[in-house]
């Protein structure tokens, strides 16, 4: 190996040497994304009936912080306006109304389920069907925004 030869590898090996001592500084943020206190869970979609352009998603979200969170926003590309709602006995009936936030409680979690907090998805752009996978961001009080992936499911069987 030539001196010219030797340099360049020289400097190769300290080019890589550098780059893997930098890894840990770029992948630290992607791992503490990873392990941020609020995490989905369980997440689905009713499938509509026919002809309808509405449905409801329905998911578990847990924060293992120690301040409380809440949901303060939803969206998704599937439908023109998605909403957060909650199920509540009026006399003898259920009403449904929109919330502003859903609430998370620090070291808990909140269950949206049907008959109680849920998302409102309307004007559904495509039917959805069971099998297919909708995808929500929810956004949190702080700001964080967190993307989930919901599979349609059949109305019946529903729980």
């Amino acid at each position: 190996m030539t001196n010219t030869n030797r340099s360049i590898h020289l400097r190769f090996t300290v080019a890589i040497v550098a780059a893997a001592l930098c890894l840990p500084a770029v992948f630290g943020g992607a791992l503490h994304a990873q392990t941020a206190p609020v995490t989905v869970r369980d997440a689905w979609v009713r499938e509509p009936a026919a002809s309808r352009k509405t449905t409801a998603a329905f998911l578990v979200i847990e924060n293992a912080g120690t301040t409380k969170r809440a949901i303060v926003s939803a969206s998704s590309d599937a439908a023109e306006t998605v909403e957060l709602h909650e199920m509540v006995r009026d006399g003898a009936m259920m009403k449904m109304s929109p919330v502003k936030t859903i609430d998370v409680p620090a070291n808990g979690k909140t269950e949206l389920k049907p008959g109680g907090l849920h998302i409102m998805m309307f004007g559904l752009k495509k039917q959805p069907v069971a099998g297919d996978t909708l995808r929500i961001t929810l956004t949190l009080d702080d700001g964080t925004k967190t993307i989930v992936a919901a599979p349609v499911r059949k109305m019946e069987g529903m729980k």
